[in-house]
């Protein structure tokens, strides 16, 4: 198959595969699901574990709004204008004025006003660390930032009608269930994207089919195929063949030692394409006057095959038919379970390791 004739990239893909390969990745997936759930719900209670604790106060104001009020409702403060009013520089003084011992930036940070319900009950809040510094600036904000409310035109008078209590220590929700199912559902997505992207990207031969399909090269059968024999018999003659690879050299003697033990008449001196641009190589391809047997591997690149191939193409050597090995029996079985076809036979054996 000459090089420029090779259009694996736009093989489309086998979906049946995929999901054989996809699911033979599962324990992957329930791994990463679990680790994701308790590395996100670690994280999240870790966070809310060493946020500083607050405490809070509050206290309530009615205020008395101008009698044009009640005509037009433009007029109330809605609870978004106390709360950016609340921080602006006037108000803050103006606490800070009935208690000069307090640091501005303190109270800035830890006082706001609010509304919860009612737009005439506007309700101070105070947070901060220290439960004593907090309830020492409620009571400053009774008296300095009642006389700011008081001095806002559209304001008539004011009265408390809840004093400030002991603060309270605020509790969070740590919400730990909801942050081990983000985390499995973050867990699930990554681990079922890298999976399918590993499958989508890898070009290895992993069925026999595609040896055809991709180079239109004869399919003769796995090195555990029961028809390999006659197979070869039938496709490279009864006159002897090499075999030619870009597997190691111990591999290529397990190769030709197995094929000898069939009764098969295969060179001892297989074409090694490794290095695809020795001197030696070339002569020795160029040499060759019996047919050529590839042998392809399921747990090698691509790459380099196609490399091999190209030597071959250019020498006018191109394989006769191709062997495959290393191959994964239980997933060419599963793959052919229910086809006529005659790969089936090459999923007979269960003993190979899966990939």
């Amino acid at each position: 198959m000459k090089l420029w004739a090779m259009r694996y990239g736009d093989e489309p893909v086998n979906g049946r595969l995929f999901l054989l390969r996809f699911i033979r990745k599962i324990h992957v997936i329930i791994i990463s699901v679990i680790a994701g759930a308790l590395l996100v719900c670690a994280c999240h209670v870790a966070y809310r574990t060493l946020t500083p604790v607050y405490y809070m106060t509050e206290c309530d104001i009615h205020l008395d709004y101008i009698p044009e009020a009640d005509a037009n409702l433009m007029i109330f403060y809605n609870e978004y204008a106390w709360e950016q009013m609340s921080q602006d520089s006037a108000f803050i003084e103006a606490i800070v004025s009935a208690d000069p011992g307090l640091d501005f930036d303190t109270v800035k940070e830890s006082f706001s006003a609010t509304l919860k319900s009612d737009m005439k009950i506007l309700t101070f809040q105070v947070k901060n660390t220290d439960p004593d510094l907090a309830l020492r600036i409620a009571d400053a904000s009774l008296k300095g930032g009642i006389s700011f409310v008081e001095s806002l035109p559209e304001v008539t008078g004011s009265e408390v009608i809840g004093k400030p209590y002991y603060p309270e220590r605020i509790t969070f929700d740590t919400r730990s269930i909801r942050a081990l199912v983000l985390g499995a559902v973050l867990g699930l997505i990554a681990s079922s994207f890298c999976i399918s992207y590993m499958i989508l990207s890898d070009d290895r031969i992993i069925l026999p089919e595609t040896i055809e399909k991709r180079y239109h090269t004869p399919y003769a059968g796995t090195l555990d195929s029961e028809c390999l024999k006659d197979s070869l018999s039938d496709l490279a003659g009864d006159n002897g063949f090499v075999i030619a690879s870009t597997l190691p050299s111990d591999k290529e003697s397990e190769v030709i030692k197995k094929l000898k033990s069939l009764g098969v008449p295969v060179s001892d001196k297989p074409l090694g394409l490794i290095d695809d641009e020795s001197k030696e190589l070339h002569n020795a391809v160029k040499d060759t006057m019996i047919p050529v047997v590839y042998v392809f591997s399921s747990l090698l690149d691509i790459k380099a095959d196609q490399r091999g191939l190209s030597l071959l193409s250019r020498f006018d050597r191109e394989p006769i038919c191709a062997i495959l090995t290393d191959q994964d029996d239980l997933l060419i079985k599963a793959y052919y379970l229910g086809k006529r076809s005659g790969y089936t036979k090459d999923g007979k054996k269960d003993n190979r390791t899966k990939k």
